[in-house]
């Protein structure tokens, strides 16, 4: 029978390095410039197809 271990693995470690209120913040950054980004980049694409001169 294998030995039972008390570490955390991977996705555990990770899953909970992630629910520190630090890396919350940090994720949420990131989410928020991704966004812009993504909205940002559809009005360009929405004016070039609108506008015939540019």
């Amino acid at each position: 029978m294998a030995a039972c271990d008390d570490r955390p693995n991977l996705v555990e470690r990770t899953v909970l390095k992630l629910g520190e209120p630090k890396n919350q913040a940090r994720l949420l950054q990131v989410a928020w410039r991704i966004s812009l980004l993504m909205m940002v980049l559809g009005f360009i694409i929405i004016i070039r197809t609108i506008s015939p001169y540019v």
